[in-house]
């Protein structure tokens, strides 16, 4: 099944003291890229995130922005550094018995700068982390697989156009046929000559075989099929759907250069622009 390389997701967790937010948008790349927002003070969580990210997604641009803040609804969080601030106070009582002095109190504490905020590690706040990372990549995935129906949807529409126009060519090659016959008939008969019969359908058919298309139309056709199968697959599709708009352009110039006929030069207009169409759709595609 077809994505698309843009979407959006959203993902929020509460886990070990900690509210996590993530945000991801996506866009068009030629290849994975993933910029993280707010993570160069922790390193071990913006890879742990780039890694998770990877595994999720083959292309496009991913951006991704964190909200980290300490769970406020978190009870048993613990705010300071209790080991630190034991250490502190055990200091004060020492130099309090030593100068004669009363039990030390917390404003005492505060003015000897013994509270201090608990540290935390990246895997302190990883499962919250991870946790509002699921969430949002599973949201984001949902809006490319959208995205990318509506763009299979298309891109099976111009396929299908595309085979029209193949049809409309096919029919007219008998046609073509037969105006090389009359206008070979015609010139025999200015130059008031006379051509052995065999020898003019020999001529007819060296004619023919240098406007006949009928190799250029069976290849045209594999590669239509071709493309509307990977459309129905699953994985990155967009590489390979963007080389087959490659022959498919190549074998409709072909077809133009050797048809040299005024209605199939207008036909093959029309399926320029439509490959021209599939392309810019499956620039979107991952």
């Amino acid at each position: 099944m077809a994505r698309s390389m843009t979407g959006f997701g959203t993902g929020t967790a509460r886990a070990g003291g900690w509210r996590a937010e993530i945000t991801l948008r996506t866009w068009n790349h030629r290849y994975l890229s993933v910029r993280t927002r707010s993570l160069g003070d922790r390193p071990l969580l913006q890879a742990r995130i780039e890694e998770r990210i990877k595994e999720s997604f083959r292309r496009g641009e991913v951006s991704v922005w964190l909200d980290l803040q300490p769970d406020r609804e978190d009870a048993e969080r613990t705010l300071f550094d209790r080991a630190a601030a034991a250490s502190v106070v055990e200091e004060l009582r020492k130099l309090a018995d030593e100068l004669t002095l009363s039990e030390p109190t917390l404003a005492d504490l505060l003015r000897a700068g013994g509270l201090q905020s608990a540290a935390e590690s990246d895997l302190d706040v990883w499962p919250a982390v991870s946790e509002a990372l699921d969430a949002a990549l599973q949201q984001t995935d949902a809006s490319r697989l959208e995205e990318g129906r509506v763009l299979a949807e298309e891109l099976t529409r111009i396929l299908t156009e595309l085979e029209g126009h193949a049809d409309l060519v096919t029919e007219r090659l008998p046609q073509i046929l037969d105006d090389i016959r009359q206008k070979l008939a015609e010139r025999v008969e200015e130059l008031q000559i006379t051509v052995d019969p065999e020898r003019f359908e020999t001529e007819l058919a060296l004619l023919v075989d240098r406007f006949d298309v009928q190799e250029e139309l069976v290849r045209l056709r594999g590669h239509l099929d071709r493309a509307a199968k990977v459309l129905k697959t699953d994985g990155a599709l967009g590489k390979e759907l963007d080389f087959l708009c490659q022959e498919l352009l190549r074998e409709v110039n072909t077809t133009g250069s050797k048809a040299r006929d005024c209605e199939i030069s207008g036909t093959v207009i029309d399926m320029k622009l439509a490959i021209e169409q599939f392309r810019e759709q499956v620039q979107n595609v991952e």
